[in-house]
């Protein structure tokens, strides 16, 4: 019985979670905020600062980094992808377009004038609340292992305002 609970307890120590962390560089020299969430699929959604229209992208998950798949916008104007394939499903209200572009991470600076939000699996991070104007937010594919899942938070359990 012994020896089967130590094998459960390595194999929990040994064992990698694949997730996608988000973390922001603490201001001043301040720690790092960090989360994490383990679904492989996520969307980056913000208001344009010239159009004033809501525009989506959405990513996966991939062992060596993301995959912007699709990108979806209300108005189009400057800066606006127009060469790429239209999206094989396409939202009422929205023009997408099919990118499927690998990157190995993401640096995305958000304010609260442009809305920045993380969305996935059912949970929408007001992630422009949760941190100061024009901070530079990290998102990356890692694995955690299972002291890591303890001493990080889940994104969709910090409060929106950024309080702790």
């Amino acid at each position: 019985m012994i020896a089967a609970l130590v094998g459960v307890m390595l194999w929990q120590l040994l064992v990698r979670q694949p997730v996608i962390e988000v973390r922001v560089a603490g201001a001043d020299g301040t720690s790092d905020q960090v989360c994490y969430f383990s679904q492989p699929n996520f969307q980056l959604r913000w208001m344009h600062s010239v159009e004033k229209q809501w525009w989506e992208e959405q990513y996966q998950r991939q062992r060596d980094g993301l995959l912007l798949t699709t990108t979806y916008f209300e108005a189009f104007g400057a800066g606006t992808p127009s060469t790429e394939t239209l999206a094989p499903i396409q939202k009422p209200g929205y023009l997408g377009y099919q990118i499927n572009e690998k990157l190995p991470s993401l640096n995305w600076v958000v304010s609260r004038l442009t809305k920045g939000e993380i969305d996935y699996d059912n949970y929408r991070i007001l992630i422009h609340r949760w941190v100061p104007d024009y901070s530079e937010v990290t998102i990356i594919p890692k694995a955690y292992g299972f002291i890591d899942r303890f001493q990080k938070d889940l994104c969709h359990e910090l409060p929106s305002d950024g309080s702790r």
